[in-house]
């Protein structure tokens, strides 16, 4: 393998695995996590827990966690990202991918 590939094969494999938290409501605890392919066992998990009357929540990640994990964006790339994200939908106020909070009445 060349120099290239050897790091592109490294940084692949280094990349950060988006991750489902099966959460403490109140202490924010993670109580168990996995693999995204393996939702159903944090579901499963989470009503084992709240049949013994623990409050808990699960927690997937985002599209925009979950891309830039698999783009193994930095800090810094992520926040751009999401700052740029946020800039589009400010520029389509009233559009069908934004909810007016100031809803006009119907006549």
């Amino acid at each position: 393998m060349t120099k290239r590939a050897i790091n592109y094969y490294h940084r692949c494999m280094e990349k950060e695995k988006s991750k489902i938290l099966v959460r403490d409501v109140h202490s924010k605890q993670t109580l168990f996590e996995c693999d995204l392919i393996e939702s159903e066992r944090a579901y499963q998990f989470a009503a084992e827990m709240e049949s013994m009357g623990l409050d808990v929540e699960v927690v997937s990640p985002t599209l925009t966690e979950t891309l830039s994990n698999s783009l193994g964006l930095t800090n810094e790339q992520i926040r751009e990202y999401k700052n740029s994200l946020d800039e589009e939908m400010e520029g389509h106020d009233g559009s069908c991918c934004f909810e007016d909070s100031k809803e006009k009445p119907i006549h």
